[in-house]
């Protein structure tokens, strides 16, 4: 059987486990301007499936086992029983089968597949997540929740997203997957990575702090604050209102819209307009950007 890979949680600084470990940062692989698809995390539990030539039905399977009638998974094996699709034997197909976890859902989430990736054994490589939903649609699946689709812009907007639930009131997180760089077999870094929800953490990291890194830090910081200002934010805000994407009477809910478009406005204005500052922040650009500007917005639309 295959296994469905580990996915890794998103590490942006240096931190110390409390073990003498310093893990680095694992985002490498994710560029500004690749193809990425945002996912809703669902607590539930993997299951797959997979074409069996020599009984001409479809297997069933958890993470770590094939299903039968007396391993069930809370019912999975008999779901998979009853489906009446067109698997191609060089595909597994991966879900989340809604089950009773750490996160209690609607009911009606329960007793559901959602599928999130299809891996080609041919190829040994996981399809586009286009081709997934695809084959979904076409097979009358569930295709787990997709929350952006779109450029790479920031982790900063990708965080935007981890307080969307569409099958309860809490979220665990989300799964950012690099379209652009599925088919690279020659990084070592991870193309697929999660973001949790501190509530949901199995570990508590503290970072280490390197004094001359935080100064740096906040020399960006003190530049930043120059350039993203109240002004440009309103600016930009009129912008999106006039473009069609909020309205004019804004509320609290129109926050996430204003998460999902501001950030990259304000730093590409920032690069059109003090390109000089931009290149001073270096690597700190981005984030400090995105994250100066949501401050001024709420400041703005929460109070």
């Amino acid at each position: 059987m295959k296994k469905y890979m580990d996915i890794d949680n998103a590490r942006f600084d240096d931190v110390y486990l409390g073990n003498d470990i310093t893990r680095k940062s694992n985002t490498g692989a994710f560029f500004v301007g690749d193809e990425i698809v945002i996912q809703e995390k669902f607590d539930g539990s993997c299951a797959s499936i997979q074409f069996n030539p020599e009984t001409n039905k479809i297997d069933a399977f958890s993470r770590r086992q094939k299903l039968d009638f007396k391993k069930t998974l809370d019912g999975f094996f008999n779901y998979v029983d009853a489906l009446n699709i067109t698997l191609p034997e060089n595909y597994v197909v991966f879900g989340e089968w809604g089950r009773k976890n750490k996160i209690l859902y609607d009911k009606s989430s329960y007793g559901n597949w959602y599928v999130f990736d299809i891996f080609d054994l041919d190829k040994e490589e996981y399809l586009p997540q286009k081709e997934v939903a695809k084959f979904c649609k076409e097979n009358n699946l569930t295709y787990i929740n997709v929350l952006y689709e779109g450029k790479f812009i920031s982790w900063e907007h990708v965080k935007s997203f981890m307080n969307s639930p569409s099958y309860g009131d809490r979220q665990e997180g989300v799964v950012c997957k690099n379209q652009s760089r599925l088919s690279d077999k020659e990084s070592r870094l991870p193309y697929y990575l999660k973001v949790v929800n501190d509530d949901f953490k199995e570990t508590k990291a503290t970072k280490v702090i390197d004094p001359e890194k935080e100064a740096e830090r906040l020399k960006a910081e003190q530049l930043m604050n120059s350039i993203v200002t109240h002004n440009r934010v309103s600016k930009m805000i009129n912008k999106l209102v006039e473009d069609g994407i909020l309205n004019k009477e804004l509320t609290p809910q129109d926050m996430k819209t204003i998460a999902q478009n501001l950030p990259k406005r304000i730093y590409d204005d920032c690069v059109k307009e003090e390109p000089e500052i931009i290149e001073a922040c270096g690597k700190y650009a981005g984030k400090l950007c995105g994250s100066i500007a949501m401050k001024h917005a709420r400041e703005m639309i929460v109070g």
